[in-house]
């Protein structure tokens, strides 16, 4: 299947289950590399089929470039960036892209590594040297945890210095781009709050390190807890220290909005965010990444529906909508999807 988007806004319109949300579950792996459904790429394979392609054209800087995704059941996938072999890591940032879906209400209400996920991948798309960065704090934390497993099988003490110096060093420059980014999104997603709720909330992120509130996030203060930890974690065999305890709050009007928001508050105020998110790329790149709204505009009213189209088209972002709700197409091109 094939779809050439208008340069504005495109709606996917059809029944359930017609294959609206698997277009953009491609588009999205061909921005990051994996699906945001599943963590299994044979799922995204046709059940009689062994093999499945996404093939995505995209033009950035007046340029056309191609990314070509080949999934298989029995060699795993392969990435190709114009015809080139290349690692995922290395696909981050290329065609950059916001996703908001029924599901972001996870983002508030679920698990802290949500909120971590969120603004990893935010970071990662507008800097490659991040996104390496978190994968090679990612191994640090393993091979620590790995050395307790085995000192302890063996029965003697492990030596964890030199992951200690890894996770310290990474930890200190990650979790710095982390509140740099969020002291950047808070500049801009207050007034996409006040923008979509005409006025009458507002919006902030803050960023809460594990264990205490100290302003310090220096290589020797991770040094320091890592060594304080260190009997502990050799008897847990884990890592009780890093940015990978860390967590996001989201405060509306100063209050906490996953105890104090309402569910639509909760999504308006997700929906603030990957606005903020769209203008944070923006000035980071100088270009406009391409949001994709998955069943878009079903949880707000018919108001703040128009308000976020109208400023969608103003500020000319390219956006991908799916939705059931066939009058939508009336506010730019509209395919069909035929189950």
């Amino acid at each position: 299947f094939s779809i050439e988007p208008a340069g504005n806004m495109t709606f996917l319109t059809g029944k359930n289950g017609a294959g609206k949300t698997n277009i953009i579950e491609a588009i999205y792996f061909a921005s990051v590399g994996k699906s945001f459904r599943t963590s299994n790429d044979e799922e995204l394979i046709r059940l009689d089929k062994e093999e499945g392609t996404i093939l995505l054209d995209f033009t950035v800087h007046g340029v056309t470039h191609e990314i070509k995704i080949k999934l298989s059941r029995n060699k795993g996938k392969k990435i190709l960036i114009n015809e080139t072999a290349t690692k995922k890591k290395d696909l981050m940032g290329m065609f950059r892209t916001v996703l908001f879906t029924p599901d972001e209400l996870q983002l508030i209400k679920g698990a802290p590594q949500n909120r971590r996920r969120f603004i990893d991948l935010e970071i990662s798309q507008v800097s490659p040297r991040y996104y390496e960065e978190i994968l090679r704090y990612g191994r640090a934390v393993q091979q620590r945890n790995a050395a307790f497993k085995e000192a302890r099988f063996h029965g003697f003490m492990a030596d964890v210095d030199i992951w200690d110096m890894q996770i310290a060093k990474r930890a200190s420059y990650i979790v710095k781009k982390r509140m740099e980014t969020i002291e950047k999104m808070n500049e801009i997603v207050s007034s996409m709050e006040s923008f979509l709720t005409d006025k009458k909330e507002s919006i902030l992120m803050k960023y809460r390190k594990s264990g205490n509130q100290e302003e310090r996030f220096d290589e020797e203060w991770y040094l320091e807890k890592l060594a304080l930890a260190r009997e502990e974690d050799s008897r847990f065999c884990h890592t009780s220290v890093g940015l990978h305890r860390d967590d996001l709050i989201f405060l509306m009007n100063g209050n906490d909005i996953s105890s104090y928001g309402s569910q639509g508050q909760q999504r308006t105020a997700i929906l603030s965010m990957k606005l903020a998110e769209l203008e944070f790329v923006k000035k980071e790149t100088g270009e406009y990444p391409l949001l994709l709204l998955d069943d878009g505009g079903r949880e707000l009213d018919k108001e703040r529906r128009n308000t976020l189209f109208s400023y969608l088209t103003k500020k000319e972002i390219q956006t991908i909508i799916t939705t059931t709700d066939e009058s939508l197409g009336a506010y730019g091109k509209e395919i069909k999807i035929e189950g």
